[in-house]
């Protein structure tokens, strides 16, 4: 239910992203609604990451935008939370990494911090959703 919901609010907020582009700054609506899925619940990587790629192809016509720095988070996240526990500060830090692609393709820094704090907010209270229904 939840990947439904994301999946369209992306879809929405690409077709955001697509038409507004010029005329004001805007997050990347869809990379903070998926990354914060992806932070709040580890093994959403299945629909996230295919996500991420349709969102980098109809952005930067590849798939090198933003899923190689994505799919870092699954293959990390469980490595850190092994040895550290799983906690907020590695999260963070793999928000902070894997936004850092917008910066590499020429986002401005006002739309990088937009996104990150559209990100933020999704991201706890998916991962209060996911507690809860645990």
């Amino acid at each position: 239910m939840i990947a439904t919901w994301v999946l369209l609010l992306s879809l929405g907020g690409l077709a955001l992203n697509m038409a507004f582009s010029q005329s004001m700054v805007q997050p990347d609506w869809t990379l903070s609604l998926l990354l914060a899925v992806l932070l709040a619940h580890r093994s959403s990587w299945a629909w996230v990451l295919p996500a991420t790629g349709f969102h980098d192809l109809v952005f930067y016509w590849n798939i090198w935008g933003s899923l190689p720095w994505l799919i870092a988070i699954p293959l990390l996240l469980p490595q850190l939370d092994e040895r550290l526990g799983p906690g907020l500060p590695q999260r963070f830090v793999l928000m902070l990494f894997c936004s850092l692609s917008l910066l590499l393709q020429d986002w401005s820094v006002l739309a990088w911090l937009l996104t990150l704090a559209l990100c933020i907010p999704v991201w706890f209270n998916l991962a209060n959703h996911y507690a809860r229904s645990a």
